[in-house]
């Protein structure tokens, strides 16, 4: 088994080279002569060669040693520039400005940010909840460095990795004539008040459900959606109007609002997406991305397998 040279030797062996005296190399290594040239015998041996020329009038390096020292300095050096990364890493405070939209249920990331800490412990999330247009358009200043966004979204220039899909459901007054059911069908809400975002909220949103809508000839009375959701419940339940909403905000039990499914659920829903810069240097989004990898997975596992008409089991 061939041996192996430790760095300490090699910064034994570095010193005598600097000082060309093996009695000054001890002194400043703050050890005593003899070890420290025994250290050298060994080098000499696992290298194959005599490292120094020596009598008791000088210490000299032989080409070996002259060859040696030159690549003993690098590694050294990269050893100790690699220490200083991981020790600047070490007492660096992480710190993550996520944008994350109000579509959806907050408690949708209630884990996030344990998750967070028992990665990194040092990581601090600050977490700014907005529109997702907003989160994009900090992002794209600097404000942010990354966010959960709702889809449709314009995000020209971002990365964007979709997470999970929300479908729409719609929130009628529980006095509603459809409120027993438990799905409609769009069309059978042409003739409701429907609370729905404006335009300027999110134009891709807006634009591509818009056009669904005119597919399907759906054009209700519309009134602008109340930024806060428990508002928006609120004048449901008042019985002035109806609303297509994420069903994981279904979560958020209202007295007079019910929650019915839609049958156009596979076109209309939303995706949840993480949003991020191409140059983004934050080593905590690194992090990030890895819990919500993580997450999904588990998710993806746990989701029910479809089965088949007339399986049994």
């Amino acid at each position: 088994m061939q041996a192996r040279v430790e760095l300490w030797q090699l910064r034994y062996f570095v010193a005598v080279a600097e000082e060309l005296s093996f009695r000054r190399a001890a002194e400043r290594l703050s050890i005593t002569q003899p070890p420290l040239t025994r250290q050298i015998q060994v080098l000499e041996e696992i290298v194959g060669a005599r490292l120094f020329d020596r009598d008791r009038a000088r210490v000299l390096l032989t080409s070996t040693g002259t060859h040696l020292l030159k690549e003993a300095r690098q590694l050294l050096g990269d050893a100790d520039t690699m220490l200083a990364r991981v020790r600047q890493r070490a007492e660096q405070r992480l710190e993550l400005r996520l944008g994350i939209t109000t579509v959806l249920d907050p408690a949708l990331f209630t884990s996030l940010q344990p998750a967070l800490k028992a990665r990194e412990p040092s990581l601090r999330l600050v977490q700014k909840r907005q529109y997702s247009q907003e989160s994009v358009a900090d992002i794209r200043r600097g404000a942010l460095d990354a966010a959960l966004i709702g889809l449709p979204t314009e995000t020209d220039g971002l990365i964007v990795e979709r997470l999970l899909v929300d479908p729409l459901v719609v929130a009628l007054p529980a006095d509603h004539a459809l409120s027993k059911r438990r799905r409609i069908s769009l069309m059978e809400l042409a003739g409701d008040t429907l609370f729905w975002p404006q335009r300027r909220i999110n134009p891709a949103y807006f634009d591509h459900f818009e056009k669904l809508f005119q597919a399907r000839g759906f054009n209700p009375s519309r009134v602008a959606e109340p930024a806060d959701h428990h508002v928006l419940l609120s004048l449901i339940a008042a019985g002035e109007g109806v609303a297509l909403i994420p069903s994981s905000l279904k979560s958020i039990a209202r007295a007079g609002v019910v929650y019915c499914e839609l049958k156009e659920q596979a076109e209309l829903r939303i995706e949840v997406a993480l949003a991020w810069l191409p140059d983004t240097t934050n080593p905590a989004l690194t992090v990030l991305l890895d819990v919500l990898r993580t997450q999904r997975g588990i998710a993806e596992t746990q989701r029910p397998r479809s089965r088949r008409v007339g399986s049994k089991g």
